[in-house]
């Protein structure tokens, strides 16, 4: 047991290495990013498999009984919200590729150091490429600003990827000041309107598809929702598996984060009203 603790304690932190070596970010990208929970609980887990081995007792047992009830207490808590958040994660509202809407929206979602978009952007923007191209009519926003510590804004690259796999340039919008899911839809609004001459409202109203990772598209729809559009619907791409355990844990924390967020501050509100 105490070897095995270790053992996967050294695959988490390689877990680490290895997702920040695929899609690697500036310095200060990589100090802070998200998938070092995986680095914590490597070296977590090497602790305790040596302080097992050094002291011939677990760790958990020096902790006093207040202490254990309380733990796993929140861990109970904190383990059905995870499990009923992801429910809604893998229900999203899906659009096939016979579905016609008059706005797609493609969503960034990673750019390195280099101004190269990571594998699980490329399968959104085929999944963008494909709709877009048996759908001639419809208009596509590609959205991406510079995120922290990132030289490149998104958006001018997904635009390129786009034109490469036969999508005309003159049905591409680029939106490159979105630094969240929040603005991506909001930019891409109003972008609709200033270049079709309608109002935020007639774009709400209209119908839109969302293009994105799939673990991604129902937060994004929710989101979207809330902004204001009345129909929307996703189109899923497929997330590289090497990323999906990463992807699905930390996507559970931004729903649950984004469920606080609309019950304390009741944010994000609709741009039904905007001009």
């Amino acid at each position: 047991m105490n070897v095995l603790l270790i053992i996967l304690g050294i695959i988490s932190i390689g877990y680490d290495v290895t997702l920040i070596s695929l899609n690697p970010g500036t310095f200060w990208d990589n100090v802070f990013s998200f998938t070092h929970i995986w680095l914590a609980l490597g070296a977590y887990l090497i602790f305790v498999g040596i302080y097992r081995i050094k002291t011939r007792h677990s760790f958990w047992s020096i902790w006093k009984r207040w202490l254990r009830i309380t733990f796993i207490s929140l861990a109970s808590i904190a383990a059905v919200i995870s499990v009923i958040n992801l429910i809604f994660i893998l229900t999203p509202d899906v659009v096939t590729i016979d579905d016609k809407a008059e706005h797609v929206i493609l969503l960034g979602g990673g750019i390195d150091k280099d101004g190269n978009v990571s594998s699980a952007v490329i399968s959104r923007i085929e999944k963008a490429a494909e709709y877009l191209n048996a759908n001639k009519d419809a208009i596509c926003v590609v959205t991406g600003g510079v995120l922290d510590w990132l030289p490149y804004p998104e958006a001018p690259e997904l635009k390129n990827q786009l034109v490469k796999r036969g999508v005309e340039p003159e049905r591409i919008l680029v939106e490159d000041k979105a630094l969240d899911t929040i603005q991506n839809f909001q930019y891409s609004c109003k972008m609709l309107a200033e270049y079709k001459g309608v109002s935020v409202q007639e774009i709400l109203e209209t119908p839109t598809a969302v293009v994105t990772s799939r673990f991604h598209l129902r937060r994004s729809e929710r989101l979207a929702k809330r902004i204001g559009f009345t129909n929307i619907k996703g189109i899923a791409a497929k997330c590289p598996a090497i990323y999906v355990l990463h992807d699905y844990v930390r996507e559970i924390c931004a729903y649950v984060k984004l469920n606080l967020r609309i019950l304390f501050t009741g944010e994000p509100k609709s741009m039904q009203f905007d001009k």
